[in-house]
């Protein structure tokens, strides 16, 4: 049933999607993919306040694979776009600690921590995103510099 739900998503049906997946919560309120689905539909909608506590459901009941992954990331840029900055740094970080190497979590907690006047911190993340993950024949000759740089923006010799 899910993956009929997923099909509504993907094509922008969401109240049938959210008809689908409330049944599938009714017999089964901890299911995590469909806690997740149904946080997906919110979100898609620019409705993150209802989104969340489906997000916190679907990572407290262990959901897997991929799809925790982009839990992190939608939970953490939901907390962010409400402007709970803190609980969006908090759970992006916690996403960082099983997924280390994940650009986009990487990326919204930079945002994060611009919002919380944490912009050295955001730089430095960004820069060394940049450094790491571009593929700019530019960018690579500097890669070195910009990664030294980034960590030691204030610096001045």
């Amino acid at each position: 049933m899910s993956s009929k739900a997923r099909k509504r998503i993907e094509n922008e049906e969401f109240e049938k999607a959210q008809e689908i997946l409330l049944q599938l919560l009714n017999e089964n309120p901890d299911e995590a993919e469909a806690n997740h689905l149904f946080a997906e539909t919110f979100d898609a909608q620019g409705f993150e306040r209802e989104a969340i506590p489906y997000y916190e459901n679907a990572l407290a009941n262990n959901i897997e694979g991929e799809l925790r992954e982009a839990v992190f990331i939608q939970l953490g840029s939901s907390y962010r776009c409400i402007g709970e900055y803190e609980k969006a740094k908090e759970i992006l970080l916690k996403g960082l600690e099983e997924f280390p190497d994940n650009l986009a979590l990487k990326a919204f907690l930079a945002m994060a921590l611009y919002n919380l006047s944490e912009e050295e911190d955001a730089v430095t993340m960004l820069l060394q995103m940049i450094a790491e993950s571009s593929d700019d024949p530019w960018l690579k000759k500097y890669q070195r510099a910009i990664k030294f740089y980034a960590v030691n923006l204030n610096e001045t010799w």
